[in-house]
């Protein structure tokens, strides 16, 4: 199928989601580096310890955006995906703002547990 003016795919997302897309992969990629890091550090994991790794506020805060950039990146890689091959724009929009419920309560309950 061309593509015409009005379909144009996750073509039309330009440079704004790609560079969105790679930052958040890099706050991924460093999140995840600082866990394992994290999780070699400590011999012996128990409760108690990850509650007394997970207690400095700056610890939560980063945490947080972390999550954060784990939804944004998966929203935004949906989207693209969306756009190539759903092309009912209502069924697309559905699909969209199921994603991004489902991304936010994750956030909403992973922020919970670190919070709580």
């Amino acid at each position: 199928m061309a593509l015409s003016d009005r379909n144009l795919g996750s073509r039309r997302a330009g440079t704004g989601g790609f560079l969105l897309a790679r930052a958040s992969a890099l706050a991924i990629a460093a999140g995840a580096l600082w866990l394992v890091i994290l999780i070699a550090a400590i011999p012996h994991w128990r409760y108690g310890t990850w509650q007394a790794a997970f207690h400095g506020l700056a610890v939560r805060i980063v945490f947080a955006g972390w999550l954060l950039a784990v939804a944004l990146h998966a929203y935004l890689g949906l989207d693209s995906i969306l756009k190539d091959y759903v092309h009912r724009a209502s069924l697309r929009f559905i699909c969209l703002m199921a994603t991004a419920g489902v991304l936010l309560a994750l956030v909403a309950y992973g922020a919970a547990a670190v919070w709580a």
